[in-house]
């Protein structure tokens, strides 16, 4: 069973059901979103920091490394970076994350503020005046995005995506790029299309996913799928139904 913050996240992001497969959710972004995809060859921190330096805006990317992705965002607009020599699959996916990561920790937390303290709130938001010493103690500008905001899609050592211990930004920003990518119901459908030690491999194909995603979406979905079966058995018992 979906999660509710995801069900109520894909609905509130106003991202319709694609049509379309692979979903080109690149050119669909910025119709729904004030944000803007920017591919670039070869990304590194020092290009993306290159590249708003050109228009007028100076920001600390942080040290120079390969990424896959990068988010920059700041009074609610953002740019979403992506590489350009990637494939189309990691391509897809990686803005979709980054994406994620703007909505969820960029829009979501400035509109609970805003929803909490009303417009005044907007200046201490884009830095424009420091929080007066009550919006300071007050515990609901906890975990608010103050001034720029960034975040990075780093590559492990080999050039692949680091793998390791995931912070729940991340899981959730993975969660809501597949199920933009890949809306939940369809993707179960196109796992029981086929023999099981195949789900994966439909999944990258049908969707454009790249490979270990597509892997890791398939975990998600079986798992979920699992709390939902012992849920209804537990408290309905075998025979409910």
């Amino acid at each position: 069973m979906k999660p509710a913050w995801l069900g109520e996240a894909v609905e509130a992001s106003g991202f319709p059901p694609p049509e379309v497969f692979p979903y080109d959710i690149a050119a669909d972004a910025p119709l729904r979103l004030p944000v803007r995809p920017v591919g670039l060859r070869d990304l590194t921190s020092e290009k993306v920091r290159q590249w708003l330096a050109q228009r007028g805006r100076t920001v600390e990317v942080g040290y120079h490394r390969a990424m896959h992705g990068c988010m920059v965002a700041w009074e609610g607009k953002g740019l979403v970076f992506f590489d350009r020599d990637d494939s189309p699959a990691h391509q897809r996916f990686t803005v979709a994350h980054e994406l994620g990561h703007f909505f969820l920790d960029h829009l979501q937390p400035r509109k609970r503020a805003l929803d909490f303290f009303g417009e005044g709130i907007r200046d201490v938001l884009d830095q424009r005046r420091p929080p007066t010493r009550e919006e300071s103690l007050t515990s609901a500008l906890e975990g608010i995005p103050i001034g720029v905001q960034i975040h990075l899609m780093d590559r492990g050592p080999t050039g692949a995506v680091g793998t390791g211990v995931v912070a729940r930004s991340e899981q959730r920003a993975d969660r809501l790029a597949l199920d933009w990518l890949a809306p939940e119901k369809l993707a179960r459908q196109v796992m029981k299309a086929g023999p099981q030690e195949t789900q994966e491999q439909r999944l990258g194909q049908y969707f454009g996913l790249p490979e270990h995603m597509a892997e890791t979406y398939a975990r998600i979905l079986r798992r979920e799928e699992g709390r939902s079966r012992f849920s209804i058995v537990s408290f309905l018992g075998e025979d409910a139904g």
